[in-house]
């Protein structure tokens, strides 16, 4: 094949990319080199500016527009190389811009007809955020580790395909979301082809911009990675761009995590935990200091500090692959197909259009049921029910048994309330999510949990609803903490889970685990159908926030238990902070549910 006129299709999908895609296409425009050339962009179902600025640059220039499925970028690609007229295909992500020559330097390695692929090199941008940094520049030293010209995997969004080989092998397979590249280059490899590395073509990545975003990068990264051993379990080991000590990352996260979960349960069943616990540290600090040394070595290769934060960064990566290595086996214990978004997301427009309307514009409740959830609590369930009788006595009350063995039903069923019954405990998200079903049907629109223990007091419902009468927020929760000498400080675990639940949902958080909650019209529809199991109320907060509803925190007083013991053991507290810690990750990751709507 000669390489002065072969004919080039550059193959570009888009999922809302609108920050960079006028840069890419321009930079793909700055390629031509007299050769015929034809770009072909695949928006895939955008929701930012995309298509306005793809219009606009179609005008007057050879660019043809495809419009996507929205089935993933896998599906985008495969749609835009069954389009392409040229025997040469360039595949370009939206957030990759190419430099000069890219093209010409890229095609120049197919002129061999046994080379079916060929990559360029992503250079990192010294202008961007110390994360996005960091992702590039722990690229670029594992590219500085591959010996010589071949490669085993050849990175789409860089890279040129020869358009038989590409068809040959029946196309990228769509099932994948991180991961198609590689199963790509594992394919040709087999029918018998040869991929290059070409150093000299170069392109800047614009990675994404902050922690969250790169956690929930990487958690794609290791879930596509999981499925594509599964595809290809002799590449457990990995490839030249992530070779074995990469891959042992997770696995030996993995065995630290369960080291200290042991060492925790062990702990609360007053047993030896201590070896637990020392093998976990050991084994997070041996992956802190392995990623020191890497870090150094950049730092000095780059000149640049970011790869010392490499420990810290690359530690949270491998607690993202371990949070994805236990997703994707409850996926597959449970049979569930393999879908392009369990691994990528789309990637939202930078000005994110929230799904609930601002504060002023929240419509108020106009009917309030309180729900009480209730697990042997015959002890003081009387005492709760008088209390909101004689302070709210214009509110209905349900009570929610949650397959109590004690008098509780009894109880109930003599003070004439009504109530629903579990025939066994299911856990107080399970009884809140029944009571919301009951309120929906029967026409509530607003909803008060009240626990069934005495500790929140009736005389603060006035106080917990009013956000919502005004119009302030979706929802409003109690605090115990924010009363000024009331209840003085939480106990240190619950401040740090504060703190972190505050970073990630962008509010205040004081009083992560209390219940005393009013949930408005939105809220109530959303939870009847979502509100989270087991004990739900730090994850509570992190779904309100991924689906976009207003929470405020409302001071309230606090008071002891009016009797009755707490259902609270050691192992399930326990249980319940590891649900926590794995909320933090996943919660966050996944899909906004749909249907909530403007009142």
């Amino acid at each position: 094949m000669s390489d002065g006129r072969v004919g080039v299709s550059f193959v570009v999908p888009v999922h809302n990319g609108a920050p960079w895609i006028r840069d890419v296409i321009e930079a793909i425009w700055e390629q031509a080199d007299g050769r015929p050339m034809e770009i072909i962009v695949v928006d895939d179902r955008s929701d930012d500016r995309s298509p306005t600025i793809l219009r606009e640059l179609a005008i007057g220039r050879p660019l043809r527009l495809i419009e996507g499925e929205g089935r993933g970028a896998a599906a985008a690609i495969n749609l835009g190389v069954r389009a392409a007229q040229f025997p040469l295909i360039c595949q370009v992500d939206q957030d990759v811009v190419l430099q000069h020559g890219w093209m010409r330097l890229l095609a120049a390695e197919l002129t061999d007809p046994a080379v079916a692929a060929a990559q360029g090199y992503y250079t990192t941008d010294p202008d961007a955020s110390w994360c996005a940094r960091i992702m590039g520049l722990d690229l670029e030293q594992r590219y500085g580790a591959i010996q010589g010209r071949d490669t085993d995997h050849v990175c789409t969004g860089n890279a040129i395909y020869r358009a038989d080989a590409l068809h040959r092998v029946e196309l990228f397979d769509e099932r994948f979301g991180y991961g198609y590249d590689n199963d790509m280059s594992y394919r040709l490899l087999a029918a018998g082809y040869r991929m290059t590395f070409c150093r000299s073509a170069r392109s800047v990545h614009r990675w994404r911009e902050g922690f969250a975003a790169y956690c929930g990068q990487q958690y794609g990264f290791g879930y596509g990675r999981l499925e594509l051993i599964a595809k290809h379990p002799e590449r457990l080991s990995g490839d030249v761009v992530s070779p074995a000590p990469m891959m042992l990352h997770p696995a030996i996260m993995s065995m630290a995590v369960v080291a200290l979960g042991s060492a925790l349960v062990m702990r609360a069943a007053a047993g030896p935990w201590r070896a637990g616990a020392l093998g976990a540290a050991a084994l997070i600090t041996g992956l802190a200091v392995e990623r020191l040394v890497a870090g150094i070595r950049a730092a000095r290769r780059f000149r640049d500090p970011a790869p010392l934060l490499f420990p810290f960064v690359h530690l949270a990566r491998d607690a993202a692959w371990v949070a994805a290595v236990v997703m994707w086996s409850i996926r597959r214990l449970g049979r569930h197909p393999t879908r392009p978004s369990n691994s990528m997301r789309p990637r939202a427009p930078r000005a994110v259009v929230r799904a609930c309307p601002p504060p002023s514009a929240v419509a108020p409740p106009t009917r309030v049921l309180v729900l009480i959830p209730a697990h042997n609590e015959a002890a003081t369930l009387a005492a709760v029910i008088a209390d909101v009788r004689g302070c709210c006595p214009d509110l209905d009350l349900l009570v929610i048994d949650d397959g109590s063995t004690d008098a509780t039903l009894p109880l109930v069923e003599g003070l004439g309330t009504r109530w629903l019954r579990f025939p066994q405990r299911m856990g107080i998200g399970s009884a809140m999510r029944a009571g919301l079903r009951y309120a929906v049907r029967l026409g509530y629109d607003a909803a008060v949990r009240l626990d069934g223990d005495g500790q929140h007091r009736a005389d603060d419902i006035a106080r917990v609803l009013a956000p919502l009468l005004n119009g302030r927020a979706d929802v409003a929760l109690a605090s115990r903490y924010t009363m000024a000498g009331r209840a003085g400080s939480p106990r240190p675990l619950l401040r740090l889970l504060g703190v972190c639940l505050s970073r990630l949902t962008g509010r205040p958080v004081t009083d992560p685990t209390s219940g005393f909650c009013a949930l408005g019209p939105r809220a109530v529809r959303l939870l009847a159908e979502h509100h989270p199991t087991g004990y739900p109320e730090p994850e509570l907060r992190l779904f309100l926030s991924r689906n976009g509803l207003t929470a405020i925190e409302v001071p309230v007083c606090g008071r002891a238990r009016l009797g009755g013991k707490t259902s609270l053991t050691p192992a399930r507290v326990t249980a319940a902070g590891a649900r926590v810690l794995l909320a933090m990750i996943i919660v966050p990751l996944r899909s906004v549910v749909g249907g909530l709507g403007r009142d």
